[in-house]
């Protein structure tokens, strides 16, 4: 079934994130095609302990390695904070394995952390009667996301955390042959502080077992948050004038240790240096709007807020938003009241910053950054939805 090696790619793209929510948009996944889980392992010891940069950037590094493996094909995926959800086709699954070892090997040796990666076939997951199901959405004239749909995504990565489960394909770092580049990951911004109190890590999932429902839960989330918060652009976490450039070698550094993993200690500091003088001309052309051959510096902030994550759906709905305490208020009491109906779980946090990590194929409109709170808002808001989530079923 090579046919559907590009199902994504001809894939229609949706106008607007509202219709993201709407499974009836959405396609079904091939059956060739496999379900892909990449977490950090206990990721939310590691954010305690103030390793939340070092998660973030193993889960974008991840996806690096994925895209990586064939740019002729596009692959789907989400960027969960800690980790990613990919769906990749038959034909390169086995490339795509040995890349994610890299990736494995990358996160011990330079963050040292585990990295936990399984693949469940779609075929399986639809035989045990769940949905995969998927559409994407565009973002800006050059860029599109995808979103999921469907209790597929939800019960593989189930299948993947449990050791037992005999559906899961696993990959260890020492299994097998790896072969993966991280070229295009980029880390050079600085956190991009609150406009108005606090960046919101918020997760919203609707638990109706009416598809109809749910979506009506969201299309209310969606109003709730429009009426607190008004447009897109009162609550997006990026503004193009607040975006610098980062020169603290601490910031520096993770980029720094996921491209230079391996190599000789003078390619190392040769690569550093770059990263300085790349953002020192970044700085001049910047602050004078001016244009070169690769690189439109006079549109590059912009294009870089109109292609962030800030806003995405994987089977639950994940934002950063930023606001005040009061409209924090609001929004938790709508979203409790709504907890207590057995509408929906939901999680939040608050975090002074936002952090944006980047993959960049060409300064000319193809990037795309991924934003998180930046004390690992999106891992902290999720145990807030899992206890609530917990304490819904016991009946508490």
């Amino acid at each position: 079934m090579a046919k559907t090696i590009n199902f994504y790619h001809h894939l229609p793209a949706l106008e607007s994130f509202a219709e993201a929510t709407d499974g009836n948009l959405h396609t079904d996944v091939p059956n060739d095609w496999w379900i892909v889980i990449a977490d950090v392992i206990g990721s939310t010891k590691a954010i305690e302990a103030g390793a939340y940069k070092s998660v973030n950037t193993v889960g974008v590094a991840c996806i690096a390695a994925v895209m990586n493996v064939d740019r002729a094909i596009s692959l789907p995926f989400v960027f969960g904070g800690d980790g990613a959800t990919f769906a990749v086709p038959e034909a390169i699954r086995e490339r795509v394995m040995k890349a994610l070892r890299q990736a494995q090997w990358l996160s011990r040796e330079s963050f040292g952390l585990g990295l936990r990666v399984g693949l469940v076939r779609v075929e399986g997951m639809v035989k045990a009667g769940y949905w995969v199901k998927l559409a994407k959405v565009r973002l800006s004239p050059h860029m599109t996301q995808p979103t999921f749909s469907g209790r597929g995504w939800e019960e593989a990565e189930r299948l993947v955390k449990m050791p037992e489960a005999a559906q899961v394909l696993r990959v260890q770092e020492d299994d097998g042959e790896m072969e993966g580049s991280f070229e295009g990951f980029e880390c050079r911004w600085q956190g991009v502080p609150s406009f108005h109190g606090h960046k919101l890590s918020l997760l919203v999932a609707a638990i109706s077992r009416d598809a109809g429902e749910n979506l009506a839960s969201y299309q209310e989330v969606f109003d709730q948050i429009q009426t607190i918060y008004g447009d897109v652009a009162s609550y997006h976490p990026l503004q193009a004038e607040k975006m610098q450039m980062a020169f603290d070698p601490r910031l520096l550094s993770h980029e720094w240790r996921v491209r230079t993993a391996g190599l000789a200690a003078v390619k190392r500091i040769a690569y550093f240096l770059k990263m300085l003088w790349m953002n020192v001309a970044g700085v001049y052309l910047f602050s004078r709007k001016l244009d070169t051959k690769s690189v439109q510096w006079s549109h590059y902030r912009q294009e870089l807020v109109e292609n962030s994550d800030f806003r995405k759906f994987d089977g639950m709905l994940r934002m950063v938003m930023d606001g005040s305490e009061q409209q924090f208020e609001r929004l938790q009491s709508y979203l409790e009241k709504q907890y207590r109906k057995g509408a929906l779980v939901y999680g939040m946090h608050k975090s002074r910053e936002a952090l944006v990590t980047c993959i960049v194929q060409s300064y000319n409109g193809n990037h795309l950054h991924f934003v998180d709170g930046s004390d690992g808002g999106y891992a902290l808001a999720a145990r807030e939805l899992k206890q609530r989530l917990k304490q819904l079923k016991s009946g508490d």
